[in-house]
Order: structure tokens, then C-alpha cells, then sequence
């Protein structure tokens, strides 16, 4: 009889993926992972009823988890045409496991113009901004049209509506813009070998000048928002756990993740609320929440579904992402294999998870004295509380590509 079994899909320098599997076999939760740049060899075959096989080993998969199981990263192996349907192959049978797997984590990956949309139908404030082939155009029509004065469409998650008057409701960043890719935050030419485009906020003077991208590539332009706070929040199963973000410029989180702090903090519930409100709207059960705090009003950013949360857990020194993706996915897993009780949540204590200090320092407020600052969002690089909108009004010209792998 095939066993039930939890599925993650990655690439090898996924450290989120590889401590979640570790815990769960310790726990008893049997796992078997597929990583996008270790396949040669691999020995696949699925069908409708509900099995897999993997390397002659049968099993059901009750969870399946698709985090950064990127074809890029497979080894050149075949002639040109052949690496292309092989990428291409693999790609479509990750994206179609939902068919034998009970739960599929990760699969929902609305982008950046359909999280905008679904945010302003359900009340929640964004930056004002398009996305764009000519940023200067369009800066210059973004300006055409803001509201002069008066009430402002507000949102429904705290915060007042004025738009008009220097200390009255909403504020903007008196001129510059944040400027940002469609897609993920970097390229993968080569296998291992990442190119990166970072977030920038500049003038509009600026705008003109190609941004070292290539001419006519679609992004992100939105009005910087000056803001109080801002919040990496990560829903994970019914919870949501929040760090406090403090950076000087867009680009630190990668370029400089020595000057940005992060604090562990209650979720504000202006951010709570907004964050579910989402979550529903896209039937999530794990995503990574990126917000700004402007006196109290919630404005979303974006959300990354396969965001990392080790680098934020090891900056505040608590592994509370872990723990609860692992309870999580035990959970799950339980329940769609028929269901034994889940254990003790002690038991997760006792082992230990992540790399972080264990437990970290205790719970701040969300509002009041200095924040800590925050970065980088692993191997998957794409943006999480790095999309442009910093603390202080950033200097122009953050570096623009960082090439590496992790």
C-alpha cells in the first residue's frame, strides 16, 4: 500500500524548505522533495487515481508544497530544443500536481496587476500607480490626475481619507517614484548565476534615463508612499505573524542587509485585516504579506506566495514562521491521510526548528519607538518588504543588479 506522504518542490538552496522537511520526518511526517536544479536521473510517473512514484518509491501525496521550483536552475543537459521542452515539461507537471495531491500550498500566485485589482475591490489602499512600457509617461499622467483637496477614496482598514492639506489624510513622496519589475526581482541566464534588477525609488527627473533596463519592458511605477512603519506580515495556515521592517533605501534589503533591522511585533490590526481579506480572496494558506503603515491605514504592496522567511526569523531571533509552517503542513498532511490527532504542539519545542535563536525576545508593539530594519528574500529574491518604499526619502541610484548565487 502506497503511503501518505508530504511533497516539497524547490531548488537545492531553498534552507526554508530543507529545515520545514527536516522537522517534519522528525516528527514522523514522511516527506519526499523534488528540486528543480537536481533532477538528472529522477525517475517520475503520476497518474488521475491519486499515486506517485518517484525513483520506484510509491506514495500518495497529501500536501504539496511549490516554492522555488524555477526550471531556470536545471543544468544545461540537452541540445537547445530539447532543453527547452525538458524546462518546459517539468513546469507543467509541477503546476498540475494539484490532480493527484489533497492540498496544493503555493499554487495561487496572482500578479502584481491582479493583486492591485483584488486590493482595491476589497477596500484595502495602494500606492497610485500603473504598470508601464514608458515610466516618464506615465509619471507625467499619474501627476495629471491625483486628487487636488478634498475626501479621497479611502480605504477600509484604518487610517483617515483626506487628500488634501500638509497634514491632512494621505501623503505622497512629493515627487518620487518607486520603480519596479512585473516579475520576480532578478534573472537566471545561467543555472546558479542570478542577475538581479532591484526596486528603486527616484525623481522624476530621473524617469527618462532607461533605469538599466532594457527599453520597453513593462514595470511597476507607483507614487512612494511616506509611511510610519512598515510590516513583512506572513500568513501561515489561520495564523499571521508579523516583523517590523526599518530601511534606508529599496535596494538594503539585498545590497546592505547589515543597515536593515526587523523587530518581531504583533500584526496591527489594521494590517490583520487586510491581510485576511486578501488571503480569502485568493484561498490562500501561506503567503507573504508586504505593508506599509501610514498613521494608522493599512497600504498593501504586494504578496509574494513562495516568499522565504528565513533571513527575517535569523535578523528578530525568533523562528515562529517555522514552527507554524510546520504545524501547519502536519496538520494538513493528518488531516487528508485520514486524520490521527495532531500531537502536541510541544513536541516542535522540544526538537527545535529553523536556524534562529530559539523563542527570540519577547513580542514588541507594532507602534511606538525606534523599529529594527529588514532584508533579502532568498534564493526567490522577489522583493518581500524590499519593493521601494523605505523609512527615509532614498537616495537615487540604489545598485541596480547584484549578480550571485546563494
Amino acid at each position: 500500500m502506497a503511503e501518505h506522504c508530504v511533497l516539497l518542490l524547490s531548488r537545492r538552496g531553498d534552507r526554508e524548505a530543507a529545515s520545514v522537511a527536516s522537522l517534519l520526518r522528525r516528527i514522523g511526517v514522511p516527506v519526499h522533495r523534488l528540486d528543480a536544479d537536481g533532477l538528472e536521473g529522477v525517475e517520475a510517473m503520476c497518474g488521475p487515481g491519486g499515486e506517485m512514484t518517484l525513483n520506484g518509491r510509491r506514495f500518495v501525496p497529501t500536501v504539496t508544497w511549490l516554492r522555488h521550483f524555477s526550471l531556470r536552475a536545471a543544468p544545461v543537459a540537452h541540445p537547445a530544443d530539447g532543453q527547452l521542452l525538458y524546462r518546459d515539461s517539468w513546469t507543467a507537471l509541477a503546476r498540475q500536481l494539484a490532480v493527484v495531491s489533497r492540498v496544493v500550498i503555493g499554487a495561487a500566485d496572482p500578479g502584481q496587476l491582479s493583486q492591485l485589482a483584488r486590493a482595491e475591490t476589497l477596500g484595502v489602499r495602494v500606492p497610485r500607480g500603473v504598470i508601464t512600457t514608458d515610466p516618464a509617461a506615465a509619471a507625467v499622467r499619474l501627476d495629471a490626475e491625483r486628487p487636488r483637496g478634498g475626501r479621497g477614496a479611502g480605504g477600509r482598514y484604518g487610517g483617515g481619507t483626506d487628500t488634501g492639506g500638509p497634514r491632512g489624510g494621505r501623503r505622497h513622496g512629493g515627487g518620487r517614484y518607486v520603480v519596479k519589475v512585473l516579475d520576480r526581482h532578478y534573472v537566471e541566464p545561467e543555472p546558479g548565476a542570478l542577475s538581479w534588477f532591484l526596486p528603486r525609488v527616484v525623481e522624476r527627473s530621473q524617469l527618462g534615463g532607461g533605469l538599466g533596463l532594457p527599453r520597453g519592458t513593462p514595470v511597476v511605477l507607483q507614487e512612494y508612499v511616506d509611511h510610519d512603519l512598515e510590516f513583512r506580515v506572513y500568513l501561515v495556515g489561520r495564523e499571521l505573524l508579523a516583523f517590523e521592517v526599518d530601511k534606508e533605501l529599496p535596494g538594503d534589503i539585498w545590497a546592505r542587509p547589515d543597515r536593515v533591522r526587523v523587530r518581531r511585533v504583533e500584526t496591527p490590526p489594521a494590517v490583520a485585516g487586510a491581510v485576511r481579506a486578501l488571503a480569502t480572496a485568493w484561498d490562500l494558506r501561506y503567503g507573504a504579506f508586504d505593508f506599509l503603515l501610514d498613521r494608522g491605514e493599512a497600504v498593501f504592496l504586494e504578496m509574494n506566495a513562495h516568499g522565504d522567511w528565513d533571513w527575517f526569523e535569523r535578523k528578530a531571533g525568533a523562528d515562529v514562521v517555522t514552527r507554524a509552517a510546520v504545524r501547519t503542513v502536519r496538520d494538513l498532511h493528518r488531516s487528508a491521510a485520514g486524520g490521527s490527532r495532531p500531537g502536541p504542539v510541544g513536541l516542535l519545542t522540544f526538537l527545535g526548528a529553523g536556524l534562529a535563536p530559539r523563542g527570540g525576545p519577547p513580542l514588541a508593539p507594532a507602534a511606538g519607538g525606534r523599529p529594527a530594519r529588514s532584508p533579502y528574500d532568498g534564493d526567490s529574491g522577489d522583493g518581500g518588504a524590499g519593493d521601494g518604499h523605505s523609512r527615509r526619502a532614498p537616495a537615487a541610484g540604489t545598485a541596480e543588479r547584484i549578480r550571485g548565487a546563494r
